[in-house]
């Protein structure tokens, strides 16, 4: 059973990170165990030199603007795996990247985390936007998505309404082949910051917060990595701190074994008691900028950061960090016991990283936004890794992140700080 936490989560996505003495740096959590043996695992790939600064055309454009409405599709009928249609152009060709919902610069309120962009569903052939299957290959995690996780429940924490979630997810669940999950089984349920099925907060549409595409990434990312897990998908009234926290509070009320929280905002806080629940792995994105945010950099919670995650030619994946990720120290969290980061004299962010880069990103579906979508930023690693510790046993989520940092540098291939 350790074998494959060792595997999967403990080096989900190649990269944790480490403030070190001579300057920011990454470093690499044990391999992926499911890799073919000739290839290096995905957490041995060293970042390249140029990953601090490429500006090349390589990294989609990313617009802080929300997509105009005409670009969103009425509808579109989802096409199934395996159904390819025509290739795109490079990344730097096709429309750019938007902010699902940038942050208006108030300390009080969070922004999500995702980036997306309307993009026809391809073939799962390997090449980005990404489906389950290939997520499940990446992470080590295609056994494990079969077998385990029944009976777990992992919650997402996000703001505002999404009257469409169980009717999306339906649509990106069957069209991964994946089982239902719907409220009519009880694999679904959807309730407010107070833990009640009703009333449910309205969407945001029309303005630059809407949150409804990011709701629909993180049920679809948990999903996709952990299908046989239960969801709860709790609505927030705002995305005011104070109603994250609340709904945060809810999930962990309700049982959530795993908490995903794809959003980030300024430090404002030494510590947040809804942030810390024994027992329960508190995920948070830890933003695409690499400065220290909250909820990430609270001693509770699991920071995630970004990767960027290609094929190997021959077989298995390779994942090196991704260059609007990074690590960076809190100006006001006390570093914990548990954590041997040199450099920062407080807590250091992330404490690991999963697929986040856009242009390797995921595919996702919101009818609202245009149907089928790619999404990328670290409101995509956040869920992914919140479903692998449900495929884990408790042990592993009782001090999630001091876990990774006590496991994740123990890899004697490796080493670690």
């Amino acid at each position: 059973m350790r074998a494959f936490f060792l595997g999967a989560v403990a080096a989900v996505a190649a990269m944790a990170w480490c403030a070190c003495s001579g300057g920011l740096q990454q470093t690499p959590l044990p391999g992926i165990g499911s890799q073919p043996a000739a290839q290096p695992p995905a957490a041995g790939a060293q970042p390249e030199a140029s990953d601090s600064s490429d500006d090349s055309s390589d990294e989609p454009p990313v617009s802080s603007a929300k997509a105009p409405a005409s670009s969103a599709k009425a509808s579109q009928a989802p096409s199934k795996p395996g159904h390819s249609s025509a290739q795109s152009a490079r990344p730097s060709q096709q429309a750019a990247f938007h902010a699902v919902c940038p942050q208006d610069g108030s300390p009080s309120r969070r922004q999500c985390s995702s980036v997306v962009r309307v993009q026809p569903r391809r073939s799962c052939t390997r090449s980005a936007p990404y489906c389950a299957s290939e997520l499940q290959s990446a992470y080590g995690a295609a056994t494990a998505a079969r077998s385990r996780g029944r009976g777990e429940l992992v919650a997402i924490v996000d703001a505002y309404g999404y009257a469409g979630a169980a009717s999306d997810l339906a649509v990106y669940r069957k069209s991964m082949g994946l089982p239902a999950c719907t409220p009519a089984s009880g694999c679904l349920k959807i309730v407010n910051q107070n833990a009640h099925a009703s009333p449910l907060p309205k969407p945001n549409n029309g303005s630059s917060d809407d949150w409804r595409a990011e709701q629909a990434v993180d049920l679809q990312m948990v999903s996709a990595l952990c299908p046989n897990c239960k969801l709860l998908l709790v609505q927030a009234n705002s995305d005011k701190n104070s109603d994250l926290a609340a709904g945060v509070n809810a999930a962990a009320a309700l049982g959530a074994a795993a908490i995903s929280n794809s959003y980030d905002g300024g430090e404002g806080a030494a510590s947040d008691a809804a942030y810390s629940h024994v027992g329960r792995a508190i995920t948070a994105s830890a933003g695409d900028d690499g400065i220290a945010r909250q909820p990430c950099s609270f001693t509770g919670v699991v920071c995630v950061g970004g990767t960027t995650l290609t094929a190997a030619p021959a077989g298995g994946w390779i994942e090196r960090a991704w260059h609007s990720s990074g690590s960076a120290c809190s100006a006001l969290v006390a570093k914990p016991v548990w954590q041997h980061a040199r450099g920062c004299a407080m807590r250091s962010v992330a404490d690991t990283a999963a697929l986040a880069d856009p242009s390797t990103g995921v595919a996702f579906f919101e009818s609202a936004g245009g149907g089928w979508q790619e999404a990328g930023g670290t409101g995509v690693a956040a869920p992914i890794v919140a479903a692998l510790f449900a495929l884990e046993p408790s042990a592993a989520r009782t001090n999630a992140p001091a876990w990774l940092w006590r496991h994740g540098r123990k890899a004697p291939k490796f080493g670690g700080t």
